[in-house]
């Protein structure tokens, strides 16, 4: 008998596959991250996502840290407070942290772009 008698659930599971990454490098982490709120990656996925973008939030951030422009001092703030946060200790706040860590790169990333 299916675990789900009367269902159209066969107890076969759900799978989840991460999103097409459209380019490589730190795009595609962002995109990566950003999209958590749509799918759910394997633990090591999210480790691996939040890796890449620690470190590219601190190289950008030691970039502009010379800029005086207010936009850029309050992206390099909002970036340096979401580091400090952690991932806390289960799935859901590691997927919450790389999901913020993933917006405030895509700030800094169309921050830096601007600037060239």
């Amino acid at each position: 008998m299916p675990p789900f008698p009367r269902t159209a659930h066969t107890g076969g599971g759900l799978t989840y596959a991460l999103p097409p990454a459209r380019g490589t490098g730190i795009d595609a982490s962002i995109r990566a991250a950003i999209a958590m709120n749509r799918w759910l990656p394997a633990p090591s996925q999210v480790e691996d996502i939040t890796q890449r973008l620690r470190a590219y939030i601190g190289e950008v951030t030691a970039a502009l840290e010379g800029d005086t422009r207010e936009e850029a001092l309050a992206v390099v703030r909002e970036a340096r407070h979401r580091l400090g946060l952690g991932p806390g200790d289960g799935y859901t706040s590691a997927v919450t942290y790389a999901r913020g860590l993933g917006l405030v790169a895509k700030e800094l990333r169309d921050l830096r772009r601007g600037l060239k």
